[in-house]
């Protein structure tokens, strides 16, 4: 008996002893991941269908020398990745590309999205055409059917609503593709 008692004040002795307050984050890995995690309500997925490929404008899209040429849509482990804070800075589950002048594309990447079946949102900023922002429905319908025959010929996925530095696109179509 005497053994268990002094076990038991023992563990009572420690655990008192630990009873100071918790060590405030520094900066590094730990900061950054928490920062990451702050930014990550800024992105949110809900779809339960396959909704990746790649979506292109059935008509121009900005001005001449910023025409929007693709938006992409991605997988779901691409979007678990971007939201627990694994980016690149030249790719993102939802971007859209543009063609610039001398036949380069510029990406824009997200700083928000959300993305579900009938819907994908995004905003980001291009440095030379500033703010852009993408508000689509999708047509599960024409979605299903495009994929089934490749998007070959088939009704637009995706209407949208593209803005450009203050300009906007309305009602513009968009045919999925599988991609090369």
């Amino acid at each position: 008996m005497r053994p268990l008692i002094v076990a038991v004040a023992a563990s009572l002795l420690v655990a008192a002893c630990d009873l100071s307050p918790p060590a405030q984050p520094k900066a590094g890995p730990a900061a950054e991941a928490t920062s990451n995690t702050a930014r990550a309500g800024a992105f949110a997925h809900s779809q339960t269908g396959d909704l990746s490929g790649y979506y292109l404008p059935g008509a121009q899209v900005g001005p001449d020398d910023f025409q929007l040429t693709t938006v992409f849509v991605g997988q779901e482990p691409e979007f678990r990745d971007w939201e627990d804070g694994k980016r690149s800075a030249t790719f993102a589950p939802v971007m859209l590309e543009f063609l610039v002048p001398g036949e380069q594309t510029e990406r824009v990447l997200p700083e928000s999205y959300s993305v579900s079946d009938g819907r994908v949102r995004m905003t980001g900023t291009s440095p030379e055409h500033g703010r852009v922002t993408f508000d689509a429905r999708l047509d599960q319908g024409a979605l299903s059917t495009a994929r089934r025959n490749l998007g070959e010929g088939e009704a637009s996925a995706m209407t949208a609503a593209v803005t450009i530095d203050g300009r906007s696109y309305t009602g513009v179509k968009f045919a999925w593709s599988g991609g090369d």
